[in-house]
């Protein structure tokens, strides 16, 4: 056993306070103790950080990212557990391709992670969540709800009506053309159509408007936010380097969209990171969707905390807590029978986002000049892995079953 000393943030607020640790897994928290060493831990503490939805591209793009890579770069942005999608080169959607994909990463993470498999006739044991597509997005999958099993798992959709998407094609040209070509009325239309099948645990993933946030939630929905949809509009310069699926919205939408970052609509904030290289976002009609993210999520939003916008409640629940319960993990929380994932903050050092500077094999960011708290130390299941920008531990990082939900 060992035990550490700080101020963790325990039931919305920080308390000094002494966390024992066995095997990785938090025992005790208590006001005293004695008889122990014990390792103090500076600044303020936090659970670490949980990703939800990530797409690392491995295994079958690697040029773009590869679980080494977008594994570091959650770690050096405070995110210790991420859960990776499936929409590879070779879709994920049964137990051969979900274990050869599992050989392929396994040892490889950096931080613990799990995998989600593409919703299908088959179900994956092991699988933290089934992902289900209703428009066509990198990948090209489309989920057929008849025919698909189901499990009582988190399911979590890609909001887009693909026969909605069809109706609206035009000549994608630039980000206002690409909102147009896939509108906010697909991402309408795809949450009423999910509701008709009356399933367990429904996730609404990169909702990007307050209607599109308040519907999911009335019909008893999940609900996640990105920081690009929070943040980004397409009346920014971006240019292809904003191209994703769902589409920036315009200004007015964006900004109603971050004004409403406290209410009770938001369940996650989560990176839906995905990366792909300069040379491919060059012409805009021909570029991948999706941008990098995991990186920046807990930077950016405990940067928008010390601004005022957001809440710490409101951003530990987003960033961490709620991601947890919903994918049914041992995370999120400083609190008995929680794993032991800590990262700790200066709260008050803000420093400037740099492309050149983060760890992803893309080597870009939307939010260049944008400003973020990264952390100071990561610890995952109680052992120091980033200590002041210093990698401390290699592909330490467990696959989290989710056969034992």
């Amino acid at each position: 056993m060992e035990a550490f000393h700080g101020l963790f943030y325990i039931s919305g607020e920080f308390r000094e306070k002494y966390v024992v640790v066995d095997r990785g897994v938090i025992k005790e928290v208590k006001s005293e103790l004695s008889g122990m060493n014990v390792t103090r831990i500076k600044g303020h503490v936090l659970p670490g950080g949980v990703d939800m939805h990530v797409h690392f591209r491995d295994p079958g793009e690697t040029e773009k990212e590869d679980f080494h890579s977008g594994s570091l770069s959650a770690m050096f942005g405070g995110t210790t557990t991420v859960c990776d999608m499936p929409n590879n080169r070779t879709p994920i959607t049964d137990s051969t391709t979900f274990n050869s994909k599992l050989h392929s990463v396994a040892k490889r993470s950096y931080v613990d992670f799990g995998l989600y498999q593409a919703a299908s006739s088959e179900t994956v044991p092991e699988a933290i969540g089934q992902k289900i597509f209703l428009g066509k997005s990198t990948g090209g999958l489309l989920t057929d709800l008849n025919t698909s099993k189901w499990e009582d798992k988190v399911k979590v959709v890609h909001a887009e009506f693909q026969e909605c998407i069809d109706n609206n094609k035009r000549e994608n040209s630039d980000l206002l053309s690409h909102d147009m070509n896939r509108p906010l009325e697909c991402e309408m239309q795809a949450i009423e159509h999910i509701f008709k099948y009356d399933l367990s645990r429904t996730h609404i993933a990169h909702l990007t408007s307050v209607r599109s946030l308040e519907f999911a939630k009335s019909l008893g929905f999940t609900t996640e936010v990105t920081p690009h949809h929070l943040l980004l509009n397409n009346a920014l310069s971006l240019g292809s380097l904003g191209k994703v699926n769902p589409p920036l919205r315009k200004k007015g939408v964006q900004e109603e969209l971050l004004k409403s970052l406290n209410s009770k609509s938001i369940d996650v904030i989560a990176s839906d990171h995905a990366p792909h290289t300069l040379l491919e976002k060059e012409i805009f009609g021909d570029a991948p969707s999706g941008i990098p993210g995991v990186e920046t999520r807990v930077p950016l939003i405990l940067a928008a905390n010390r601004k005022g916008v957001i809440s710490l409640e409101k951003s530990v629940s987003a960033l961490m807590e709620k991601p947890a319960q919903i994918c049914a993990i041992n995370k999120g929380f400083i609190a008995e029978g929680y794993d032991a994932d800590f990262i700790s903050v200066d709260l008050k050092n803000t420093s400037e986002i740099k492309g050149e500077e983060l760890h992803s094999k893309c080597g870009w960011t939307p939010f260049e000049k944008f400003g973020g708290i990264f952390p100071d130390y990561v610890y995952l299941r109680g052992e120091m892995i980033l200590q002041e920008g210093d990698v401390l531990s290699s592909s330490s990082g467990e696959f989290l079953n989710g056969k034992k939900q």
